[in-house]
């Protein structure tokens, strides 16, 4: 599902819950728990008893904003947790990348520009001295006598 599709539905959920429900609020918690489906059941109140039994759709679940934080959406992990654990991976999720710094930024400039002088440079040489492609003013300069030129 597209990004822009998944974030519009988080940010449905998010909204009509005070915060309270929606797939990155579970992903919070479900990174929290250090991504252990038992531990984040029981902090989402989806599961009951000692035993962590799982509660019985629908009947069981609190369809109320009192609920436990991240309790809704509802995503069926009856026959495993693949698409749960797809949903909370989505791309729409992940957190925001971190900004590059003033330092990263010359690094970047800095390679690009020497990596242009490299490609300026053998492709000029292809075409003998005077073939500079990236040096167009430097079309038809001879070599100085002392460099064996004419």
């Amino acid at each position: 599902m597209p990004v822009t599709d998944m974030k519009t539905i988080d940010a449905l959920w998010r909204f009509y819950s005070d915060d309270k429900f929606g797939f990155s609020v579970q992903r919070k918690i479900w990174i929290g728990q250090k991504r252990q489906w038992t531990k984040f059941f029981k902090v989402i109140d989806w599961t009951t008893g000692e035993n962590g039994n799982y509660r019985k759709w629908p009947e069981e679940f609190i369809w109320k904003k009192d609920a436990a934080r991240g309790h809704m959406p509802l995503t069926s992990a009856l026959r495993g947790t693949q698409l749960l654990n797809a949903l909370l991976e989505h791309p729409a999720y992940a957190p925001p990348k971190k900004p590059k710094t003033a330092a990263d930024n010359v690094q970047a400039a800095a390679s690009k520009f020497q990596e242009s002088v490299k490609e300026s440079l053998e492709g000029g040489m292809k075409g003998g001295f005077g073939g500079f492609k990236g040096f167009p003013g430097l079309k038809g300069l001879k070599k100085p006598s002392w460099m064996g030129g004419d």
